[in-house]
């Protein structure tokens, strides 16, 4: 790839290597990332000025908000699941 002025990584870190994969998958469409590794993923950004290198930015930690979002709705809604068994 062509060097840049600007140019970023982000590396994502999560306990859970089901939710790194989920993340990462969530970028799919957005970007070119590493990984998986266990519990890491990284993307980079390259963008010939600092406005674009912002704007790319923004959208995809948006959709990692998002993801992360229906993440932790899953999870919530599965402990509630789990909770509601034991009293039956």
């Amino acid at each position: 790839m062509a060097a840049t002025p600007f140019s970023l990584v982000c590396t994502i870190i999560r306990a859970n290597a089901t939710d790194i994969k989920a993340m990462r998958d969530s970028l799919i469409s957005e970007t070119e990332s590493q990984g998986p590794d266990k519990n890491t993923f990284s993307f980079r950004l390259d963008e010939a000025n600092a406005k674009d290198l912002r704007a790319m930015w923004n959208t995809r930690i948006r959709g990692l908000i998002a993801a992360d979002e229906i993440l932790q709705a899953i999870e919530t809604a599965g402990s509630s699941t789990k909770d509601d068994s034991k009293g039956a």
